[in-house]
């Protein structure tokens, strides 16, 4: 099996092909192994679908191989493109075959793959996280610059879109003309005669040029910085790539620049020029195209009448008719029934806990993925244990159907559930030691399928959580737990039933690995984070109960281990 790769830029049509091993290899491999070939791009305002796919035979036929043996392509291409990765909105006119509705199911159907288009910024995003370096609790900004300014955020492990919109800071206009130009590596290369980058970055003729073109690129690292927040800008593209091969010590430059204009933040934004340069987009689009290719491939759809949430409770009642009284019993009814049949999913609740308890001391982070109400309950457990147990905020995540940006005040309203969820699984750098739960109480929604199935490939401990037991094995999980809760009131809505079988089954996992963990002494939390005065007066209690310590040498205990209640209970194990 093989996967091709392929970043589509105004001139040139670049692309890798990979075969199975690539995805099983160091991240030194990755950087030393990929191969790139290139043809002139044939693609113009009126290019037609076949032209399209003669590009890719003669891409694929450049490698030496064939179209039979080639299982998934992942496009790389500016422009904006919709969520579902199948077409371009908005680009130059050279990409319009890309806007068509067809052209992609056209392909697929010629080439016998999965293909999977994708923003050029954000490939390069994902390619720098299969390289391993996305790590952490923090928010970075990655800028491709050749043409034209690229740009996407990566925060804590996911992909940061407010309004769902693509992070358009080449599209910020001021006196000077947009970002875009005034970022533009290819501009700057104008300045020398035959346009040679290298030249203009290493002749002291174009000191001039180069100088004004690096703070106004700082200027635009400050905006980027206030409108995100960011603790980190990585460059890539054309212009890493002119700047490696002359040994041109742009990083240097720019982050002493930085820090001597400060801006209206906490810290000053760090700036890291990648070596890997224009390899990122294809590494991050033939990842994609492996992704995609394994997600389709154990796909399982169902139709919603064989789905009990989407039976009525009870069949015939007439519920606008019934009084409030009766309403409240019934649902009171329902929601007790709900918990009380999850006794018959103890078994996979507690395989779960036991394989997750496992996993997380090996440094495994426990990710949640799910869409509408399934997505936003799991947020709810996953951003409480951190304050709750002391647990690093980046070892226990959640992805949302439509991103997390808006999550709280917006549901899907564009198929996203249908959507794969590939593309964020991969900026999240999943291993062997991370345990994957996905939530979909249909069973049917594609993008927990879809993230479950990539992350069982990569080794992780991947768990469905949906409304009944399955009749045969998933082939995207390790492991099934049912809800069991049966018909809804309300016909479909899984926001009830079902949402208090899965608020309940969540607790009991991330609590119970808590307690595995031994954040727990008896009752009580012991790595409570002290962040208000609740819970200051919550650590007090606690070391006067265990220890029988009185409030005032309490708080000078956790003064003095800066509010770390955890950190006073060792030192008072150590005497």
């Amino acid at each position: 099996m093989k996967y091709i790769g392929i970043d589509i830029g105004g001139t040139w049509i670049k692309a890798t092909l990979v075969d199975e091993a690539y995805f099983f290899g160091s991240t030194a491999e990755r950087k030393l192994n990929i191969q790139l070939k290139k043809i002139e791009s044939p693609l113009h305002e009126g290019a037609t679908t076949n032209e399209l796919i003669d590009v890719l035979k003669k891409l694929i036929t450049k490698f030496g191989a064939n179209k039979e043996n080639v299982s998934g392509v992942g496009i790389s291409t500016g422009g904006i493109v919709d969520y579902h990765g199948s077409k371009v909105l908005k680009a130059a006119a050279h990409l319009n075959v890309l806007k068509t509705e067809n052209w992609k199911t056209e392909i697929e159907n010629e080439l016998n793959c999965t293909i999977s288009i994708i923003n050029d910024a954000d490939a390069a995003t994902l390619g720098i996280s299969e390289l391993g370096l996305l790590k952490g609790n923090k928010t970075v900004g990655i800028m491709p610059l050749g043409t034209g300014l690229g740009f996407s955020v990566w925060r804590n492990g996911r992909r940061w879109r407010p309004g769902k919109m693509l992070n358009l800071l080449g599209s910020i206009r001021t006196p000077n003309g947009f970002y875009d130009g005034i970022a533009s590596a290819s501009k700057l290369a104008l300045e020398d005669t035959e346009n040679n980058l290298i030249e203009v970055l290493t002749q002291d003729i174009h000191k001039e040029a180069r100088d004004e073109y690096l703070n106004n690129l700082v200027k635009i690292i400050n905006t980027a910085a206030i409108i995100y927040n960011l603790d980190e800008v990585m460059i890539c593209g054309g212009l890493a790539d002119a700047a490696n091969a002359c040994n041109y010590p742009l990083e240097t430059k720019l982050n002493l620049r930085l820090a001597e204009q400060q801006v209206e933040l906490d810290k000053v934004i760090k700036a890291s020029v990648l070596k890997e340069g224009n390899k990122l987009q294809l590494i991050g689009a033939v990842s994609l195209a492996k992704g995609e290719a394994v997600a389709k491939a154990n796909q399982i759809r169902k139709h919603y009448k064989t789905i009990p949430t989407e039976t009525p409770y009870q069949k015939n009642i007439q519920l606008q008719n019934l009084s409030t009284s009766e309403i409240v019993k019934l649902l009171w009814k329902a929601e007790q029934e709900a918990g009380d049949l999850l006794e018959q999913s103890f078994s996979s609740i507690e395989q779960t806990i036991d394989t997750i308890s496992e996993r997380i001391t090996k440094d495994g982070r426990i990710i949640y993925v799910g869409a509408g109400t399934s997505g936003r309950i799991a947020a709810m457990d996953a951003v409480e244990i951190p304050c709750t147990y002391g647990f690093p905020e980046d070892r226990i995540l959640c992805q949302i159907a439509g991103g997390i940006a808006d999550s709280a005040i917006e549901i899907e309203s564009d198929f996203e559930e249908d959507a794969s969820s590939v593309p964020e699984m991969l900026l999240m750098n999943i291993t062997e030691n991370d345990s994957v739960i996905g939530i979909s109480a249909s069973g049917t929604a594609y993008y927990v399928q879809s993230a479950l199935a990539f992350a069982k490939e990569r080794g992780a401990y991947s768990v469905m959580i949906q409304s009944e037991e399955p009749k045969t094995t998933l082939p995207f999980c390790n492991n099934v737990i049912p809800l069991n809760s049966g018909y809804e009131v309300v016909a479909g809505s899984t926001r009830m039933k079902a949402g208090t079988a899965t608020k309940k089954i969540l607790n009991f996992i991330s609590s119970s690995v808590m307690i595995k963990m031994g954040k727990v002494a008896g009752s009580y939390m012991i790595d409570v984070a002290c962040i208000n005065n609740k819970l200051i007066d919550r650590a007090q209690s606690i070391l006067g109960i265990l220890y029988d310590m009185d409030k005032n040498e309490a708080l000078t205990q956790l003064k003095n281990a800066d509010w770390d209640l955890s950190e006073v209970i060792k030192n008072i194990q150590s005497k």
